[in-house]
């Protein structure tokens, strides 16, 4: 079997052209590496073995940064890549791409690039490294490239902080075999142009500025996260503990049919209790009576240690 997938790596790589820097590139040159990329891509979706899936992820993740490095590819679609979920902004400005690799144990690993619109069809390319082992503080720390707080992300929304722009992503992290999370990231760009993770603009009760929102819960269970674009708001699940005794233990969290969300005014998203979504076209969204006295919201809990 080892054989087989050697060989299989060797031709993918046979056919991707060899093109520095400073020679033009042709109209066929990102569909050939495209395709390229694809075939690695399925050889790592169907691998079983983790320690050749990482080898794979590893050559995949270096011909893919050769080719995001090309003037163009900030803009081409590849579509066929299938396994890799890619945004762009609306203003053309900023495309985030990110994909995840199975560990053992129902861990995850998560890949991404960052490209950043220069003039023209000419970008910089930045690469993701997943840091979520090291970001003790994620509520409040602002996070380079390097630093990432890996998720795979679903939907981007554009709008604008003060004379800047705020692109706000919504994502996804499997966590482990018992929970999963969710994450509202904020992607500045610095005055060098640097992306930027996590923004103080989360207003909780006007008790304390977020720069993200992290949301844990059962893997078993379904959470909802939405921005809705009209509204200029975002949605959620409101997140509970199955009984009092496990708060704090994120394995019991899921939906208690209630939601919440973060309305945007004045740069900042403000936090609004029991919102009514059943009619979520209409202009403005209100929040229904609530009882004065609510419990902290469930993003604000930290994890309990893990029992010994």
């Amino acid at each position: 079997m080892r054989k087989v997938i050697l060989i299989n790596v060797a031709a993918a790589l046979v056919i991707l052209p060899l093109v520095g820097f400073g020679q033009e590139v042709n109209a066929n040159f990102f569909s050939t590496r495209e395709d390229s990329l694809s075939k690695l891509l399925s050889l790592i979706v169907s691998e079983t073995s983790t320690t050749r899936r990482d080898s794979l992820n590893r050559i995949f993740h270096e011909n893919f940064k050769n080719t995001l490095e090309h003037d163009g590819a900030i803009d081409y679609p590849f579509s066929s890549l299938k396994h890799v979920g890619m945004l762009t902004s609306s203003d053309q400005k900023v495309r985030i791409i990110t994909w995840n690799i199975p560990q053992t144990g129902g861990y995850h690993r998560y890949f991404g690039f960052v490209l950043v619109r220069l003039d023209g069809d000419k970008s910089r390319l930045y690469a993701l490294t997943d840091s979520r082992e090291m970001v003790k503080d994620p509520q409040h720390e602002r996070l380079p490239a390097d630093r990432w707080l890996g998720a795979l992300y679903y939907q981007l929304a554009e709008l604008p902080y003060g004379s800047e722009k705020q692109y706000v992503l919504l994502g996804f992290d499997y966590n482990n075999l018992f929970t999963s999370k969710k994450v509202i990231e904020v992607l500045t760009l610095s005055p060098q142009g640097e992306p930027v993770f996590g923004l103080p603009v989360f207003n909780v009760d006007n008790k304390q500025l977020l720069s993200r929102i992290v949301f844990e819960f059962s893997a078993r269970a379904g959470f909802n996260l939405k921005y809705y674009d009209e509204q200029k708001i975002i949605a959620f699940d409101h997140l509970s503990p199955s009984q009092p005794e496990f708060t704090g233990d994120f394995q019991f969290y899921g939906p208690d049919a209630s939601i919440d969300g973060f309305a945007f005014e004045n740069g900042k998203w403000v936090y609004v209790r029991d919102l009514d979504m059943r009619n979520p076209s209409r202009e403005k969204v209100n929040p229904v009576d609530a009882p004065e006295k609510i419990d902290e919201p469930s993003f604000l809990y930290k994890p309990q240690q893990k029992r010994k």
